[in-house]
């Protein structure tokens, strides 16, 4: 969903040194402000209908992986392989070992973006009933068909069956977000990557636009937080290091016309997921 911001608010300091967004994203630095655990708890707000924010705590397996942990061991690198579907898992093992983006300036991958993809629209309709495994849901023609862009929009589009499509490998440098496409442009690219995670979305009562619509509760299912616990745990592993996980809607807070998912994303259950790989 898009929401317009004044455009004054995304300046909070002069060009040389201009840190944009709550989250505070450095332009010369290509990062946001603070540590990792610091970032993390900004970018990890919980995102209402109609963009609002809301400080919540961080799980106790995120704290240690943003803080003290190790880096990813072959070990977690196979446990999430293990974990993810076929087809995508041959896949993943067949580039399991090749590198991950970086910038054209040559920083590492640092964010794990998690989008819902606010699709398929359905106006005024109910919800159907069985969203997990409704085809019009969890269709991902109109992604990789050219009915969105011309290119597919992120790395990994997930259903809520817990299947994966991916547009781009983890490899490719890429953009979903307005503070790449719009506010840094090409340098940021390889920074992110970025999964869309299918969710549909219907009008709130009393509107007709676009701009006014919210998603399902609950907002994923029990497989997608399985498969984006794994695919995180692969991402980072293949990195080297323990990704920043974050949302669409705190990257690109205060950005004019920002979008507001995920919606309906339960943190504890994604960090439990978390847990049960790094066990494994």
């Amino acid at each position: 969903m898009k929401r317009l911001v004044p455009f004054a608010l995304l300046l909070t300091a002069p060009a040389s040194a201009e840190l944009i967004g709550t989250c505070q994203f450095d332009r010369d630095r290509l990062s946001f402000a603070e540590t990792p655990l610091d970032q993390a708890r900004c970018l990890l707000r919980k995102v209402l209908p109609l963009g609002v924010k809301a400080d919540q705590p961080l799980p106790p397996v995120i704290v240690h992986l943003m803080s003290d942990a190790a880096p990813p061991t072959p070990a977690h690198k196979a446990a999430a392989i293990a974990a993810l579907p076929q087809p995508y898992r041959s896949f993943a093992i067949d580039h399991a070992n090749d590198p991950v983006s970086q910038t054209e300036a040559g920083l590492p991958l640092l964010y794990f973006v998690i989008h819902d993809t606010s699709s398929p629209f359905l106006d005024d309709a109910p919800f159907p009933a069985n969203l997990d495994h409704n085809r019009q849901i969890n269709d991902f023609t109109p992604y990789m068909n050219g009915t969105f862009a011309a290119e597919p929009v992120a790395h990994i589009f997930l259903s809520r069956g817990g299947q994966i499509w991916a547009g781009h490998d983890f490899a490719e440098g890429w953009r979903a977000t307005k503070l790449e496409s719009y506010v840094i442009g090409p340098a940021s690219r390889g920074r992110f990557v970025h999964i869309e995670v299918m969710q549909p979305r219907r009008l709130i009562d009393g509107y007709d636009d676009r701009g006014h619509t919210y998603g399902p509760t609950p907002g994923f299912s029990d497989a997608q937080y399985r498969q984006l616990a794994a695919l995180y745990v692969y991402v980072s592993a293949r990195a080297g290091r323990w990704l920043i996980p974050a949302q669409h809607a705190t990257i690109d807070d205060l950005i004019p016309d920002a979008h507001d998912d995920p919606q309906n994303f339960e943190l504890e259950r994604f960090a439990a997921e978390l847990e049960k790989l790094l066990v494994a």
